[in-house]
């Protein structure tokens, strides 16, 4: 009996102290944590700066706050920013821990308009993390709308006067351009035609406002030169956010007198090869015109090889509809012309085109001997 009562007991202060020496156990092997931050750590007082909605008539500005929150040295680099945003450079380039510093983030609305998608700065350090990031919200709202925004005449043929008309719109119903004038007024004109009251939504909401709106009339000069031409308009308004605009004028003027076709094109031609082309040269509107004298201009070959390239003019025969000459070129490839190209210069007695240019174009391809 006794025996059994202690196998009993013995076996009662086994299973007691089983959790005991687990435990026991357990303590001897050390509690997980989270690792310590070590090294310089960039933390921005916001990782995106909210403007709002602004008008275009001003740069926006707010200030970022920088801060090692690490235990070592920080070294802030270079400052990246996407186009339509600035940074200034940091108060303080060397942060040791716990120390901070400022950095102004600014924004140019001017010729946006509506959500600004993708504007950013990037901050890069010896933060062992990489590179930190300052995202931009931003809805701008322009005060005055120019449409079209490019005052755009395409091909204007000289002499002629082409127009092109111009919405100039606001935010109030007084608003209204009150002086509009252009750079090149050699080749164009401008002018306020009219200013009412329009409707228009309201670039957030959608919500119709009642606006002033001012009618421009743009046109091109009967002296604009042959060949692109560009210019700028200065827009005006009372508007006091946006006092002075500029649009872009542009128009490709050319002359009544022209080749058809516009180029001579001699292809690839051989040593010894003889050669002959012949062009209208015409007036599109039926005015006649002399050719008093016509040439070969050109730098990349010789003078002797310009001149084997032999130039003439007839008058188109008397019972052809349209008003002008044939053209003429013809001579002999020589090896060493190789690239031609060049104008053909034609001397005329046309008012406003006394010099009518025409493009000449070719290759002479030298064979190799095979070793």
């Amino acid at each position: 009996m006794r025996a059994h009562t202690a196998a009993f007991v013995a076996s009662l202060i086994a299973v007691a102290g089983a959790p005991a020496a687990l435990a026991q156990d357990a303590t001897t092997e050390p509690a997980r944590s989270m690792p310590a931050t070590s090294g310089p750590q960039l933390t921005l007082s916001t990782n995106v700066v909210d403007f709002g909605d602004v008008d275009d008539s001003e740069t926006v500005k707010q200030m970022v706050t920088i801060t090692n929150t690490g235990d070592d040295v920080l070294e802030i680099g270079k400052i990246n920013v996407t186009c339509g945003c600035t940074a200034s450079e940091v108060e303080q380039s060397s942060l040791q821990p716990g120390e901070s510093t400022q950095l102004e983030v600014s924004f140019n609305p001017k010729r946006r308009t509506g959500n600004q998608h993708g504007k950013r700065v990037t901050i890069e350090s010896n933060d062992p993390s990489g590179a930190a990031e300052v995202g931009l919200k931003v809805f701008v709202i322009p005060r005055v709308i120019t449409e079209p925004q490019l005052a755009a005449f395409g091909k204007v043929l000289q002499g002629e006067k082409g127009t092109v008309e111009m919405k100039v719109t606001g935010m109030t119903e007084d608003f209204k351009v009150i002086a509009a004038s252009v750079d090149r007024e050699d080749s164009f004109s401008i002018r306020v035609v009219k200013t009412e009251i329009v409707e228009r939504e309201h670039p957030r909401t959608g919500q119709l406002m009642k606006v002033g709106e001012s009618t421009l009339e743009v046109s091109m000069t009967e002296q604009a030169r042959i060949g692109r031409v560009d210019g700028s308009l200065l827009i005006e308004t009372n508007d006091e956010g946006s006092p002075k605009m500029i649009v872009r004028a542009t128009a490709g003027v050319t002359g009544d007198i022209a080749a058809d076709p516009t180029r001579i094109s001699l292809s690839a031609l051989a040593p010894g090869e003889e050669f002959e082309q012949t062009v209208k040269v015409v007036s599109s509107k039926g005015t006649p015109f002399k050719i008093k004298k016509a040439r070969l201009v050109t730098q990349t070959m010789s003078d002797e090889d310009r001149d084997a390239i032999k130039v003439s003019y007839e008058p188109l025969p008397s019972d052809s509809e349209e008003t002008g000459y044939l053209l003429t070129v013809k001579g002999t490839a020589t090896e060493t012309m190789r690239i031609i190209q060049g104008s053909i210069v034609l001397l005329t007695d046309a008012p406003g085109q006394k010099i009518v240019r025409t493009q000449i174009t070719g290759v002479v391809r030298v064979q190799t001997a095979r070793q």
